[in-house]
């Protein structure tokens, strides 16, 4: 089969491996869409260390079960499905508390074995969810990401009464909007592209604040009759706007941290303390937050695609990264259709 293998740094080259078997509670997908995420990018650009190369990427994707081998947790052959990327144990503390996304043996399609930038990709039958008929392969790749943005307004314990703000509208933030139209009484997206802030508008932000062009806390303040946000979904993962995010919750109110900070990130750990701000990490989703994901996105299909601004063929996949590299403004969830 046709693979995408990553050499490290901006070296991915097309190669013919071995096409995956199917052990027990095992199922082979035959790929038929596979997004390019910002961990990746990060990989990428040489900014991430988690991945070892040689290694075939991509973690967000969808296609057909073309193999299943012995109890496959009901997925079967002829299934659509998209997956969970993160497989956790199933037996330890976290996981039989439902918090599967802190398994510590949790392992990565993608990271610690072989991703879907190929034709044929190997998963647990267990991590597999059907997707219905009318939802198109290229929407299913959202699941994935969607359900991080569900998870992230969970654990930010959001209520009607709520104004939120979202800082990053790339489509972990926009996921993060999307997922608290349905809970909180408002929704503010604060970014520094024009183009992005167009999309979080057309996905029902009330407002919208350009971190380029204005203080963005002041902006905030404005905006809420200096009362600030009740809590702050952090999206981008930098030093500086989790400074904004602490500067733009209310006392007592919540802010959580989506994007992955670097290890030596500075807080002012002072304004929390005499605000009594409570910090939270969010991290990937659990099996209700990813089939949460799956309704948001089945009654929102239309809406739902105006996040898809590339697609390309697999044999294209280095240009498809420079795109996403090179064209942030445009660039929003860059597909690969092998």
């Amino acid at each position: 089969m046709k693979a995408a293998v990553w050499h490290g740094g901006r070296d991915i080259r097309i190669e013919d491996l071995p096409r995956p078997r199917a052990g027990l509670d095992e199922v082979v997908i035959s790929v038929r869409a596979v997004g390019i995420c910002g961990s990746e990018l990060h990989a990428y650009e040489g900014l991430s260390k988690r991945r070892t190369p040689p290694l075939v990427m991509g973690h967000e994707f969808a296609g057909i079960v073309v193999e299943a081998g012995g109890p496959s947790r009901g997925i079967s052959v002829g299934d659509r499905v998209t997956v969970d990327p993160a497989v956790p144990c199933g037996i330890c503390e976290q996981c039989l508390q439902g918090r599967t996304n802190i398994c510590r043996a949790r392992r990565h399609v993608g990271l610690d074995f072989p991703g879907a930038f190929a034709e044929y990709v190997k998963m647990p039958g267990r991590a597999c969810y059907r997707i219905p008929d009318s939802m198109p392969f290229d929407i299913a790749t959202l699941a994935e990401p969607m359900s991080v943005g569900v998870h992230a307004v969970r654990v930010g314990s959001m209520s009607e009464q709520d104004v939120v703000l979202v800082i990053g509208s790339g489509v972990i933030g926009l996921s993060c909007l999307i997922a608290g139209r349905e809970k909180a009484k408002r929704m503010i997206v604060s970014d520094i592209l024009d183009s992005r802030l167009a999309l979080a508008r057309s996905f029902g932000s009330d407002a919208t604040i350009d971190a380029s062009k204005v203080d963005a806390v002041q902006e905030l303040r404005h905006l809420t009759d200096e009362r600030c946000a009740d809590a702050v979904l952090e999206a981008v993962g930098v030093e500086k706007t989790v400074a904004q995010a602490i500067s733009s919750v209310r006392e007592a109110g919540r802010v959580v941290l989506v994007g992955l900070l670097d290890e030596t990130a500075r807080l002012n750990i002072l304004e929390i303390t005499l605000r009594e701000i409570q910090v939270k990490g969010s991290y990937g989703r659990t099996s209700d937050d990813f089939r949460k994901s799956l309704e948001i996105l089945e009654a929102n299909l239309s809406m739902i695609r105006g996040l898809i601004t590339h697609t390309f063929m697999l044999d294209e996949i280095s240009h498809a990264f420079e795109t996403m590299s090179k064209e942030k403004q445009t660039a929003v969830k860059v597909l690969i259709t092998p």
